[in-house]
């Protein structure tokens, strides 16, 4: 399901006017791991199917964003495409065509300084958490060069949102995308976590590499990979029964769930669909990213 070019022409108008009317905000680029309604938006409501999904949410409550807002007292960020300040859409990568035809990040980035006319506030946070998708078409699609492309679009763009004025950056790592339900205990598994940790170490890298490039930027580097491991190690510390399942009987091709499966109490699952977390699992990626930002952001 191809998006029509219309709404990001529309977005570039709405969001100009949010932009100029707010002082504060918080700013989202990435994917539907992130997303709170532009795909369901540009859909006519159609994707994901509601009521099964919350309001347009690849899942069955609010994203993390949404909660990380609520604890740093920022607006929370709503769809770019009415005119809010989450740009993430279903399917993007950071680099590179979806078959969703969902902009990238670099897209995503230059629609939003489009809009902002260049510039972007120093006191606003602006949030990166994209590459599972490269790994998930990039695989699939044969390509060679899909991390080294992902990371070096995830560079470029947070070093474009530097130079407009932006000071601080929230870069999420990906978990383990092999023990995601649509994958775990097949044969791409083991690949895809392969792809996952290479993913992940050149990011460290390059987070390392932008800090001395950018030396004023406040740079919160996330480490979701390590929640994951721990969430998988110790669930009942995090409320959880089960990290290997869907809490959703979901369709074998696309991923997305169509009705909830016999018995299952959604709140003790990680994984409301195939790929994506519960609304009790995106309540836990928001505390440990507010944490994080705590210590390594507000600590500073």
């Amino acid at each position: 399901m191809r998006l029509p070019v219309k709404w990001f022409m529309v977005a570039l108008v709405v969001v100009a006017w949010q932009i100029a009317n707010c002082q504060a905000a918080i700013y989202v680029f990435g994917d539907s791991l992130s997303e709170t309604g532009n795909f369901y938006v540009a859909t006519g409501g159609a994707f994901p199917p509601s009521p099964l999904y919350f309001e347009g949410r690849f899942s069955n409550g609010r994203a993390w964003v949404e909660h990380f807002a609520s604890v740093t007292g920022e607006p929370i960020p709503t769809p770019s495409f009415l005119g809010g300040t989450n740009f993430a859409v279903n399917g993007s990568r950071a680099a590179g065509v979806s078959p969703y035809g969902t902009p990238d990040l670099t897209e995503q980035v230059s629609s939003f300084l489009l809009a902002s006319g260049g510039t972007a506030n120093s006191e606003d946070i602006f949030v990166v958490w994209a590459g599972a998708n490269d790994i998930f078409f990039g695989a699939s699609a044969g390509e060679t060069n899909f991390i080294p492309n992902a990371i070096e679009a995830i560079g470029s763009s947070v070093a474009a949102l530097y130079a407009a004025g932006a000071r601080n950056i929230v870069i999420l790592d990906l978990p383990p995308l092999g023990q995601t339900p649509f994958f775990i205990g097949t044969m791409s598994s083991k690949q895809l976590n392969a792809a996952t940790n290479a993913f992940n170490s050149a990011l460290s890298s390059l987070i390392r590499g932008l800090r001395h490039q950018l030396p004023k930027m406040k740079m919160v580097d996330v480490k979701i990979s390590r929640l994951f491991q721990s969430i998988a190690q110790s669930p009942q510390l995090y409320g959880l029964q089960n990290t290997r399942d869907s809490a959703t009987l979901f369709d074998p091709v696309t991923g997305i769930g169509y009705a909830l499966s016999p018995g299952v109490i959604a709140d003790r699952y990680l994984f409301w669909d195939s790929v994506h977390p519960s609304a009790r699992g995106h309540k836990i990626i928001a505390l440990y990213v507010w944490l994080e930002f705590k210590l390594q952001c507000l600590g500073r």
